[in-house]
This record gives structure tokens, C-alpha cells and sequence, in this order.
């Protein structure tokens, strides 16, 4: 498996909230995306204790393969931390954090998900959403109230229901599998609002080395305004000599 992973503070916002993980020295190898959202710091301080929140409980697992709960209970293990902060320091009062967190062993991969970071499988030249954002609108489309294609210009696209960091959290979780030659594709929202799904699949297939497509999709994104954080991570299965190159 080769991986290529990007986080960018974009062209307005004076930091990064944006924290992404790829565990690739040893087994289980995971990877994840977290976007963070709060006053001043703390939407950054939110999506750091969540990705090392997430990265310590699988470590004490000490397991060579994760199911689909093993990940959603790093998740809530995380939002324990993440509440705890808040409870601890008043000036971290609202902060969260989206998270997408996706296992790999094999031909199999399982994914928890909070908020609107989506994870997208691209197989046989096609880009398939695996999660469901979290989101107000997304509510709104599931009611039939507005299209898909009306969520975009929607006012209240912003808003979103779940997050690591609240009170009574649920975590999604996914099993799909996958075959050699095909991506698996984990971002922030900061990416998905400049590159649409379909643009995004045109790019993956353009048969460019993952390296290249990376590189343009951020290019990409900053160029049409680059208003939030960007950052994703692709990983190709591929026959590689060593078991994952990062």
C-alpha cells in the first residue's frame, strides 16, 4: 500500500485546526482525518487530543488486526478526552472535532466517522462516498426538503450535528472492501468545497502516480480560494515490496 497525506493552513485562516494521522510503522495500520472547530486554539487543541486520544487507545489495544468496533471505541475514547478538556479549561468551552478514521488489513477496510470529513472509495474509475456528513443540510436532503444539488448554496451548510467533544455522542461505522489498483480517499471539508465528487474522480482517473494528483488537488483547492484548511489523504493499493510506504 503507498499513501500520500497533505494538511495545508489554506490562505485565510491563521491556523490549522486540520490534524491528519497515518500509522504506518507497525501493525494495525491505520489513518485519520480530523477537522477541528472552536474559538482561537481550540479547535486545533480539539483535533490534536482526538487523533492522540485515538492513536493511544489503539495502542493499548495492542492488537495486529481492528474491527469496525475496536474504531469506534477509540472514537468515543476520544470524545471522552476531548470533553474532559472542556469540563477542565472554561476558555475550551464548544470546541470539537470532525474525525475519519479508517483501518486497512488486507482486502478489507473499516471506517468510524463524527461530522462532515468524508472517506470515498474510487474503484474500477468510479468515486463512491462510503460515509454520511453530519450535517443540518444533509438532513434536509434526507427529509426530501431540498436536492443534493440545492446543499451547496444552502445558508445553513455549515452547520454541523454531531462532533467529537459533545454529550451523548454516536459514531458511524463502515465495512467495505477493496481491490489492488484502488484508492481509498479520507479529507476535511476545506478540500470538498473547492473539488467536487466528480471532479475529484477525474482526477483519480487520470492514471497520474498519487504523489502528482495530490499535489493538484491542493493546488487546486488554493487557487479557487482556499478559505478553510485542506487536508486529505489517498492510499493506493498496490503490490508494493514492503507491506506500506508513507
Amino acid at each position: 500500500m503507498e499513501i500520500v497525506s497533505k494538511t495545508h493552513i489554506g490562505n485565510i485562516r491563521e491556523e490549522n485546526e486540520d490534524f491528519i494521522w497515518v500509522s504506518c510503522e507497525s501493525k494495525p495500520h491505520y489513518m485519520l482525518v480530523a477537522d477541528g472547530m472552536g474559538g482561537a486554539v481550540a479547535g486545533e487543541i480539539a483535533s490534536k487530543i482526538a487523533a492522540f486520544s485515538v492513536r493511544q487507545y489503539i495502542e493499548e489495544l495492542s492488537l495486529k488486526k481492528l474491527a469496525a468496533a475496536d474504531l469506534s471505541a477509540a472514537v468515543y475514547y476520544a470524545n471522552e478526552q476531548v470533553v474532559k478538556e472542556t469540563e477542565y479549561n472554561e476558555k475550551l468551552k464548544g470546541m470539537g472535532t470532525t474525525i475519519t478514521l479508517a483501518y486497512v488489513d488486507g482486502c478489507g477496510i473499516s471506517v468510524a466517522q463524527v461530522g462532515d470529513s468524508c472517506a470515498y472509495l474510487f474503484s474500477s474509475g468510479k468515486l463512491n462516498k462510503i460515509t454520511k456528513d453530519h450535517t443540518y443540510v444533509q438532513k434536509l436532503i434526507d427529509n426530501g426538503v431540498i436536492e443534493e444539488s440545492q446543499a451547496e448554496d444552502n445558508p445553513y451548510k455549515n452547520i454541523i450535528t454531531r462532533v467529537v467533544g459533545m454529550n451523548d455522542l454516536k459514531v458511524d461505522t463502515f465495512d467495505i472492501t477493496w481491490a489492488e489498483g484502488d484508492l481509498l480517499f479520507l479529507c476535511s471539508d476545506g478540500l470538498t468545497t473547492y473539488l467536487p465528487d466528480d471532479e475529484l474522480a477525474e482526477l483519480f482517473n487520470s492514471g497520474s502516480p498519487i504523489r502528482d494528483t495530490a499535489d493538484k488537488m491542493l493546488s487546486l483547492a488554493l487557487e479557487r480560494g482556499g478559505r478553510d484548511n485542506i487536508s486529505f489523504i489517498i492510499a493506493l493499493n498496490a503490490d508494493l515490496k514492503e507491506d506500506m510506504q508513507c
